[in-house]
């Protein structure tokens, strides 16, 4: 039952947890998600009870990322602002974080919820790791746009995240670094506007476009800067 370990994970539970759920040992949900054994009758209805199984989810892509956070933050009996104060985040920051808005978290960001909330499930760790990387590339990198020193001197593509880490701004360049630097007199590079930043290296200036052209599709409807409506310089 491949969708069962889907389900579970997108629900932010380990094998543990739903076997006690549902009343039978974990390594019974081990199996029935490697495919060694099927629930009976009784015990499939107690699945579709807890967990949201064999539903059409046309148009649904639950975030494992939003059901960890969730479920950690509820076992705390935290509320959200107190998380994000706890956490040095945004309150919109970790929203967007558990409607599922934000996907990718930066290295920093899920570093500072991992201390307050402990590291996350092993399979909910791989299921946003895998969220985050792009094949054949590898996974963004996090830096301060307003940094000099901490901006990449190689060639890649960048994002600019504003004060709720919402992503804001896709460029690309041979030089990442000398490219930033072409933003710093403009009227909005400037916090909370653009608060933080990551990046990936790529070497191929075509690749690049390509990428930046996606990415700036992509991002279009939620994007406050963009190709269409800033002088890009």
């Amino acid at each position: 039952m491949r969708d069962l370990k889907d389900a579970r994970i997108q629900t932010g539970w380990s094998q543990k947890e739903l076997a006690d759920k549902i009343e039978v040992s974990q390594g019974t949900i081990s199996n029935w998600e490697n495919g060694k054994g099927e629930p009976n009758a009784n015990q499939l209805k107690a699945l579709h009870a807890v967990l949201d199984l064999g539903h059409d989810k046309t148009g649904v892509d639950v975030s494992p990322l939003a059901a960890w956070l969730t479920k950690a933050r509820s076992e705390k009996g935290w509320s959200v602002p107190e998380l994000a104060h706890k956490a040095g985040l945004t309150p919109p920051a970790v929203y967007r974080i558990e409607s599922g808005g934000t996907r990718n978290l930066r290295g920093s960001t899920r570093e500072k919820l991992v201390r307050l909330l402990g590291p996350m499930p092993g399979e909910t760790a791989t299921a946003v790791s895998e969220e985050a990387e792009i094949e054949g590339l590898g996974a963004l990198e996090d830096f301060d746009p307003h940094d000099d020193d901490e901006r990449p001197h190689e060639p890649g593509i960048y994002v600019f995240y504003d004060v709720s880490e919402r992503p804001i701004y896709v460029g690309e360049g041979g030089n990442v670094r000398s490219r930033i630097r072409d933003h710093d007199e403009k009227f909005w590079f400037k916090r909370p506007i653009v608060e933080s930043a990551s990046w990936i290296k790529i070497a191929d200036a075509t690749l690049r476009k390509q990428i930046e052209t996606l990415l700036i599709k992509f991002l279009k409807s939620n994007a406050v800067i963009n190709k269409q409506n800033v002088e890009r310089g």
